[in-house]
């Protein structure tokens, strides 16, 4: 009677130290599940676009897509960071970004001195040159016959600020309306309201070419600029602008950055514009 009592109790505490064994590797395994979700769980950025200004960021069948959202797309894609887009007025993104709302914009944003102060910048991905779009049928054929006119832009816009940086520079008597989108002074020019609009030369070719619209540009050069990513001057943002800065060089290295602005421009514009 005593051996059989030996043998259930031994049976009993091995069970008991199998079952022990058992819990702890149920342990082991769930912690190096929870470790793996971790691990694998992708950080999402909040990034800001007009979602109207084609070729750089516009809907197509209920799509953000566009050269500068592209560029992003692949850049945060091979860091492995996840985007959550917000669409709106471009001044609006601009105080947002300020606001620490937004993490960057992605939307043909020029570097500025201005900017600078407020902001860190990567590497250039888009060289630009700004004119002013007018109608195919009028008769202005430079800046100079702009005298009297009203011009359109983008409010918190840099074309915009480049625009009266030209007019102080150049004299001319040339009036300023401000619109939300880009396609509101292309539209009133369309129809004469306005004489013209002032936007990237490279934007307005391919908008033209896109809408088969009846405008062309004037010849002269309003400004030069670049175009980046901006990124919040605290130690988060410098984080991430040292990242993309990085990832975005090797993109411009192998091709891919050209061959994105070919797909939406039609020429290269991540050369420097002379």
């Amino acid at each position: 009677m005593k051996k059989w009592s030996k043998l259930i109790f031994k049976a009993a505490a091995l069970t008991a130290v199998l079952g022990g064994l058992t819990a702890c590797a149920d342990t082991e395994t769930a912690d190096q599940t929870s470790e793996a979700s971790v691990t694998e769980e992708k950080v999402t950025l909040q990034v800001g676009a007009t979602g109207q200004s084609f070729p750089n960021s516009y809907m197509e069948d209920d799509k953000l897509v566009g050269y500068d959202v592209e560029v992003l797309e692949a850049i945060a894609g091979n860091l492995g960071y996840e985007l959550e887009w917000t669409t709106g007025a471009f001044d609006g993104l601009l105080a947002s970004l300020n606001a620490g709302k937004l993490d960057t914009i992605a939307n043909n944003f020029a570097i500025t001195p201005e900017r600078a102060e407020a902001v860190d910048f990567t590497t250039p991905y888009a060289y630009t040159a700004s004119g002013i779009a007018v109608r195919e049928d009028s008769a202005f054929e430079s800046t100079e016959d702009l005298e009297g006119e009203t011009i359109g832009g983008v409010a918190g816009s840099n074309k915009l600020t480049e625009l009266e940086a030209y007019i102080a520079e150049t004299g001319l008597g040339i009036e300023i309306r401000q619109y939300d989108t880009r396609e509101g002074p292309q539209e009133d020019t369309l129809k004469g309201q306005v004489a013209g609009y002032a936007q990237d030369k490279a934007v307005l070719a391919a908008t033209i070419k896109k809408d088969n619209l009846e405008l062309r540009v004037l010849p002269e050069n309003i400004a030069i600029g670049q175009v980046a990513f901006p990124f919040a001057k605290d130690e988060a943002g410098e984080k991430l602008r040292k990242e993309f800065d990085a990832e975005l060089q090797n993109l411009l290295a192998d091709g891919t950055i050209k061959a994105l602005s070919e797909k939406y421009y039609g020429v290269d514009v991540t050369v420097a514009t002379e």
